[in-house]
């Protein structure tokens, strides 16, 4: 007879953009809570964290864009990515959920976009993307601010 205890880990990610006047900080768009896709890149770097592997890296940085295709789980960067990428305030909250947060100052627009992505990525370059997804696209413009908050949540079942 065996006495095997096991339990099963899911990580799911969650992402959310709101377009933010910066003067009247009322919010003109809003994706709402979409699912996030982590890329293959992003969970074989999760495996290597776990296990302290040479090469592994850390989410530090996210960029938002005007890609609506589907997500390539092979993605290795966000397609018509906009402006720069922007430096992560990471934080945990409850019990297992990292929580990513970034702000896009739209006073460096040099157009109005339909920002319909967002990337979180390791480093501050290309071919480096971690998590992806597409939404809903929302008109940014100058004197807008794009506001992002990413969760990966782990669980046991």
């Amino acid at each position: 007879m065996s006495n095997k205890t096991t339990s099963k880990l899911t990580v799911r990610g969650f992402i959310r953009g709101q377009i933010v006047d910066s003067k009247t900080k009322k919010i003109v768009g809003d994706s709402g809570w979409v699912e996030n896709k982590l890329t293959n890149d992003g969970l074989t770097d999760l495996a290597r964290l776990l296990g302290a592997v040479s090469g592994s890296y850390v989410v530090g940085y996210a960029a938002v864009g005007t890609q609506n295709t589907a997500v390539d789980m092979t993605q290795t960067d966000l397609v018509g990515r906009i402006n720069s990428f922007r430096a992560l305030n990471l934080a945990t909250s409850g019990t297992a959920t990292l929580t990513c947060t970034a702000s896009f100052a739209g006073t460096a627009l040099a157009t109005t976009y339909t920002v319909a992505a967002a990337g979180l990525f390791k480093t501050n370059s290309v071919s480096s993307l971690f998590a992806l997804q597409t939404f809903t696209g929302s008109a940014w413009a100058t004197g807008q601010n794009f506001n992002l908050t990413y969760q990966i949540r782990f669980a046991t079942a």
